[in-house]
């Protein structure tokens, strides 16, 4: 049967039926107002479409609040909440500011109308850019253990943590870039979490387009396209954080062209063929998760890159949350897997890679204050969304739990 959804760290009974609702979750950030410095696409649009700071600080209770009505509104079950204390780009950050903001969240009054995930950026490993990998050390293994066992005496306890099947979930952001031995970095985090009486759930974040190898000879390339099955099998089940493809490869072959309206690529086609090999590549062992967002622009933070923005339209003069949309009904519904009923949303307030689904309001343009007034927008339409994510998604998740039977014969949910 499926995996059990919760909140409980008891085990689920013999017998007990999973719920029948999807369980939807969205990436949440709390590096608010400080990462707004980092540069976002909506402080370049003309007219200026950024909030102010203080309506999405990290460390006020009552924005977690709106928020967490906001997203219960959308259909969103639980909030998978970003964790990166040895942040590089934040000069001062550290361990203390991240549970600083994980205790404003906790405080949010209605708190316990939703649930919560850890969200560990596995940055906080030691990420290599040129090589794009993240090296297993054991001196790394022990840092990753040690932040294991403080998300379990400061989270796991918490009433409304996400657990799957009695045990609690921890998201793990780019495992697509770790090499070595992973396997055994994995075991030993359980080993350290045991005592505590847990066994955790690790989602892993790996599937992709391009990953890098698990073990890579001097003469290989930096990256491969094949599902890394060894290092799949370390978690107890996969998701891609997104399936945005800006970034080609020449010496990988052909690369996708989803330049433009996505509606006018074939972006559905192939990230449901992803989502396909991924499961095929376990033989159904390890559910994968599938992943949407409403669009993708980043170059209101890095424009020196030149990645090609991804339209919240769907097509020229479709609605703005019609990336979305179809997404979620033509890529996210059919792949959903049996093992695991489960659909995440990239992301909730996302806002330097402008992939949030949160209410926004201003007036709709495609200017921008470049030199030759499109450099950030790229000719497409952006503000004045609203709340159209947010009715969206509630439309689009109570049809798919209308339409699909989620509780079915399935393989049993990974475990280790």
């Amino acid at each position: 049967m499926a995996a059990a959804l919760g909140v409980s760290a008891a085990p689920a009974p013999v017998g007990a039926q999973p719920p029948t609702r999807l369980q939807v979750g969205a990436y949440y950030f709390l590096w608010y107002p400080r990462n707004l410095g980092q540069g976002t696409l909506r402080a370049h649009l003309v007219p200026r479409q950024m909030p102010s700071p203080a309506t999405l600080a990290s460390n006020d209770p009552t924005v977690a609040a709106r928020d967490i009505a906001a997203g219960r509104r959308a259909g969103i079950t639980f909030f998978a909440v970003d964790w990166w204390p040895r942040n590089p780009t934040f000069p001062g950050w550290a361990h203390r500011d991240a549970d600083a903001a994980m205790t404003a969240f906790l405080a949010a009054p209605d708190i316990g109308r939703i649930k919560f995930a850890m969200f560990y950026e596995t940055a906080n490993l030691g990420f290599d850019p040129g090589l794009e990998s993240t090296p297993v050390t054991p001196a790394k293994e022990q840092q990753f253990d040690a932040d294991m066992v403080d998300f379990a005496r400061r989270y796991f306890v918490n009433p409304d943590y996400l657990f799957v099947d009695g045990r609690p979930v921890v998201f793990l952001y780019l495992t697509r870039t770790l090499t070595g031995d992973v396997a055994g970095m994995m075991r030993g985090a359980r080993q350290a979490l045991a005592p505590l009486g847990y066994d955790p759930y690790f989602v892993g974040d790996e599937v992709y387009w391009r990953v890098t190898p698990l073990r890579r000879a001097p003469w290989a390339p930096v990256l491969t396209t094949a599902p890394q099955v060894a290092r799949i099998e370390a978690f107890d089940a996969v998701t891609a954080y997104s399936l945005y493809y800006g970034d080609p490869e020449p010496f990988l072959g052909p690369t996708r062209d989803f330049v433009g309206y996505p509606g006018t690529t074939p972006i559905v086609t192939d990230e449901v063929g992803l989502l396909a090999e991924y499961r095929r590549a376990t033989g159904g062992r390890v559910p994968v998760v599938p992943d949407v967002s409403p669009g993708f622009n980043d170059r209101g933070v890095r424009l020196a890159t030149e990645h090609p923005a991804e339209p919240r339209q769907w097509v020229a003069g479709a609605a703005p949350a019609s990336t979305l949309d179809h997404l979620f009904n033509d890529v996210a519904v059919p792949s959903v897997d049996p093992g695991l009923p489960m659909v995440m949303v990239t992301t909730w307030n996302e806002w330097n890679e402008d992939t949030f689904v949160e209410p926004v309001g201003g007036t709709p343009t495609a200017v921008d204050d470049s030199p030759f007034r499109q450099a950030y927008t790229q000719g497409y339409r952006y503000g004045g969304e609203g709340s159209s994510d947010v009715a969206t998604l509630r439309r689009d998740i109570a049809s798919a739990d209308r339409s699909h039977p989620w509780v079915r014969a399935a393989p049993p949910a990974a475990g280790h």
